[in-house]
């Protein structure tokens, strides 16, 4: 069932405290883009920056290795493992890595010196439990902390051989059912297993549940759906963790947990963060597209904490369901030229043909509309498809040309104009935090040339270039 909805005031939120969080965090640039703030159990502010929805599960990243700790927890109190027991144990078939334990795993300290899942992901074809044996761990157990999500890999698939049943299976009847949720996605490797350390796809406010039931120690409406001395042990400080400069990465680790300044939290890339502040009952959720997620953390502390009354009590009456919302908030939205029709005519009913790309488009054509504009894409390995966008505004639609996720199709919301002489197509692929920007150049110094970008920038693999060739 979903939480209670109250006021900020009727739970000692002040109002202007998360509005001049919301402001802080758009003045930085920092990329938010959902946000819901609860206390003593009760929502009490929450919003979205549009195009994103409430209802749109966003991707989250390592958020994911918290939800396999608590499989992990779970799977110990039914007795199908153990915290210190050899990993070996569990897959005797694999090289064994001397005096490691399920332990080390949830810790990140499991004597290696680098992060196993980049090698695993290159090798569709191999066990990627064995691959995770087979790399040199050049420390002893307990003693190094590197942040591996091929450890998260590892627990989950623990889980699956110690029960017999797939991550999402195991947690489905324990988790996510008692929370109320849908059967959520989770990326699979090519064997079927979770990523379990990245992959699960949650809503927003699911993540302030999460964020509230570990508050509770694992009890939900009643019933102890993870035993309460695991949350706490996995929320506790268990190692040092001095492998990223920022602090708030550095104040320590738990079982797939990190601990922050204040409290603790679930952490995925970007800044979907789940911080929890027991001393304040405080949950405060947030999902974002952030290359500096951390400042995410620090704007909270500095405009939101001081905010909250840390002696109110909490409220015993009926909540009165007045969540509050910091304005209306917006994702920077495009800023364009003034429409080129010489351009457009010109354009219009040329096929493209492009050179081998990651997303298998073979042709593109420019169909432009009063209101609109849209993309036809297509290609021998896909069905075709309009990516469909506004020019006055976002105007949502779904795409089948997402290829870091195994969903058919993810929504997006569109919007398209000129600038600097070439057309773009801004699509914010709203399930992720990531924008794709569509440039054509028409009149390039090579010829025509469309450029593919991602913001924020994820690294090489982020843009495309390529050369076009017409085709009438």
């Amino acid at each position: 069932m979903a939480m209670q909805r109250s006021s900020a005031p009727s739970v000692g939120i002040d109002p202007a405290a998360v509005t001049a969080f919301a402001d802080a965090v758009d003045a930085a640039g920092l990329g938010v883009h959902g946000l819901v703030i609860a206390r003593f159990g009760r929502v009490a502010a929450e919003a979205w920056w549009h195009p994103y929805a409430p209802d749109e599960p966003h991707m989250m990243f390592s958020v994911s290795k918290a939800f396999t700790s608590m499989a992990v927890g779970l799977a110990i109190a039914e007795g199908a493992l153990g915290l210190d027991e050899p990993t070996h144990a569990v897959f005797p078939e694999h090289p064994e890595v001397p005096g490691q334990t399920i332990r080390h795993l949830l810790t990140m300290t499991t004597g290696h010196d680098r992060d196993s899942f980049a090698l695993m992901r290159p090798m569709p074809d191999r066990d990627w439990v064995r691959v995770f044996f087979e790399l040199a761990a050049p420390y002893p157990p307990g003693e190094h902390f590197v942040y591996d999500t091929g450890a998260s890999y590892v627990l989950g698939a623990a889980v699956s051989r110690r029960t017999g049943l797939s991550l999402t299976d195991f947690l489905q009847p324990r988790l996510f059912e008692p929370l109320g949720w849908p059967r959520p996605h989770w990326e699979r490797d090519p064997r079927g297993q979770e990523h379990a350390g990245t992959g699960l796809k949650l809503t927003t406010r699911q993540l302030a549940e999460f964020g509230q039931l570990l508050l509770q120690r694992g009890r939900w409406e009643g019933r102890q759906l993870v035993p309460a001395d695991y949350v706490e042990a996995a929320s506790a400080h268990q190692t040092r963790n001095p492998w990223f400069a920022s602090h708030e990465s550095r104040i320590g680790y738990g079982f797939q947990l990190w601990r922050s300044t204040h409290g603790f939290r679930a952490d995925g890339m970007w800044g979907q963060f789940a911080a929890v502040i027991p001393e304040l009952q405080l949950v405060v959720a947030t999902t974002s597209g952030s290359f500096d997620a951390n400042r995410i953390l620090e704007t909270a502390w500095r405009h939101l904490l001081p905010g909250v009354d840390p002696a109110f009590a909490p409220p015993t009456g009926h909540p009165d369901g007045a969540v509050f919302t910091p304005g209306g908030r917006r994702v920077p939205d495009p800023v364009f030229d003034e429409a080129d029709a010489s351009r457009e005519a010109a354009l219009s009913g040329i096929r493209f043909r492009l050179q081998g790309n990651r997303l298998g488009v073979d042709e593109l054509t420019v169909e432009f509309a009063p209101d609109q504009v849209a993309l036809v894409l297509s290609g021998s390995g896909i069905v075709a498809e309009r990516l469909v966008a506004g020019r006055g505004g976002w105007v949502p639609g779904r795409t089948a040309l997402w290829p870091e996720e195994q969903l058919p199709e993810v929504p997006y919301a569109a919007w398209a104009g000129w600038t600097g002489g070439a057309l773009e197509v801004h699509q914010q692929l709203t399930g992720t935090p990531l924008r794709r920007i569509w440039r054509l150049e028409p009149d390039s110094a090579e010829g025509a040339r469309l450029i593919v970008t991602f913001l924020p920038d994820a690294g090489p693999e982020a843009a495309e270039d390529l050369l076009l060739t017409a085709r009438q």
